[in-house]
């Protein structure tokens, strides 16, 4: 029995630092260097008649909903919404399903190069980069160069169960975490 308290805590301890080192990692974020991120101030969305808006298989409640979590994390980082043509960036989005050929046509839409991260002009000091089924992709495009200058991951983690509150509330924390890593900010 002597043994037996000293081990439920020692679990106990384990417990509550496994689970405040998850609630501390840092979600994957890349971006290029050369961009000036302090420049920006303005943001859009493509519209619904574009390649980008044709490449995501999703519904208009779940592109609102992004959407709308999107719009209200950089409203409150004081980024303005503009329209597309006198944007700093445009901000894409990608729900990742499974099928390599989504995620691949959308890295056409956004001229992004899983290969070129390596290249000297890529911030380097995050190797936890990959890509799973049910994560949310944000990329900030440069409207100069219509390519991805910024790119981040993190997991929805939807149930079967979860209502559209409950998903509206985890694509809020997904696309708070992810933008507050915005550079510069």
């Amino acid at each position: 029995m002597v043994l037996t308290l000293p081990i439920k805590l020692l679990l106990l301890y384990l417990l509550v630092l496994n689970l405040s080192s998850c609630s501390s990692m840092n979600n994957p974020v890349t971006y290029h260097t050369s961009f000036d991120f302090s420049q920006v101030k303005t943001y859009s969305f493509y519209p619904s008649d574009s390649k980008f808006f044709d490449s995501q298989s999703l519904s208009h409640a779940q592109r609102n909903r992004i959407e709308i979590a999107i719009e209200k994390s950089l409203n409150a980082q004081d980024f303005v919404y503009s329209d597309l043509e006198s944007a700093d960036m445009i901000v894409t989005y990608h729900l990742v399903k499974g099928t390599r050929q989504d995620y691949q046509d959308y890295n056409k839409i956004v001229l992004f190069c899983p290969h070129c991260l390596k290249a000297n002009t890529w911030q380097q000091d995050n190797d936890d980069w990959s890509i799973y089924p049910g994560g949310l992709i944000i990329d900030l495009v440069d409207p100069k160069r219509n390519r991805s200058v910024w790119r981040s991951i993190y997991p929805l983690d939807f149930k079967p169960k979860d209502n559209s509150t409950i998903q509206n509330e985890k694509t809020m924390e997904a696309v708070d975490v992810m933008l507050t890593q915005y550079p510069g900010k």
